[in-house]
This record gives structure tokens, sequence and C-alpha cells, in this order.
């Protein structure tokens, strides 16, 4: 089987709109994976806090039994800041997992993209010139 001139450049423009698509399939892997390993940090870094206040608390607790008191309040809302760093990193971790398949579809969106900008650019062309082809 033999391809046409035509076929030939579209195969080629194809391979070629795989590189382009690649490096931008990875800039945003990459752009998406810094943003969500910064927020895990800064979650990270919040949940070692809140346990270092939870530690004190609990020596706090064994010292005075008083429910009431402005202490009492500060670790219960400690408690509260802790599980939602836990949610937060849990949450985080997610998308992380989700960004790895968002590379593919980056990838072939890309693709798709390239190959129809080169495909209207032939139609454009085509129609400039006045051929009739319907290929």
């Amino acid at each position: 089987m033999s391809l046409s001139r035509i076929q030939k450049i579209g195969l080629a423009f194809f391979i070629g709109a795989l590189a382009p698509a690649y490096l931008i399939a990875n800039w945003r892997h990459a752009e998406n994976l810094s943003a969500l390993t910064d927020k895990f940090e800064r979650e990270q870094q919040l949940h070692l806090s809140t346990d270092k206040l939870l530690s004190n608390c609990v020596r706090n607790e064994a010292k005075e039994n008083d429910h009431y008191s402005a202490n009492h309040q500060i670790c219960e809302q400690g408690l509260s800041e802790h599980e939602s760093t836990t949610h937060a990193m849990d949450v985080l971790t997610q998308e992380k997992a989700a960004n790895d398949t968002r590379w593919y579809r980056n990838f072939f969106l890309s693709v798709l993209i390239f190959n129809l900008v080169g495909w209207s650019l032939h139609k454009a062309n085509m129609f400039l010139r006045g051929e009739d082809h319907n290929t």
C-alpha cells in the first residue's frame, strides 16, 4: 500500500506533533505536581504543629482537668485542625495520583489540538488556492 503525498505529509505532521504534545503534557504535570507538593508540605507542617499542640494538651490535661478553661478550648480547636489537616493530606495524596492520569489526558488532547490545527491550516490553504478536494 502506497501513501499519497498528502497522506505522507499528514503522517509526518502527526509524528512531529507528538514531541510538542509530550513537552506540554510534561510541563503541565510538573506544574501541577509542584503545586500539589507545596500544598502537601504546608499541610504536613501544620499537621506536625498540631501534633505538638495535642501532645502538650495531653500533658496539661493530666495536670488539670478543667473542661471549660481556655486551654481546653484551644486543645479542642487543635484536635479539629489536626483532623482537618489529616483529611487535606489524604485529598492531596489522591490528587497526586490523579495527576499521573491527567498526564495522559493532556498528552492526547495536545496531540488532537495540534493535528486539528494542522488539518484546519491544510483545508484553509486548499480553499485559498481554489482546490476542490474531498480529503
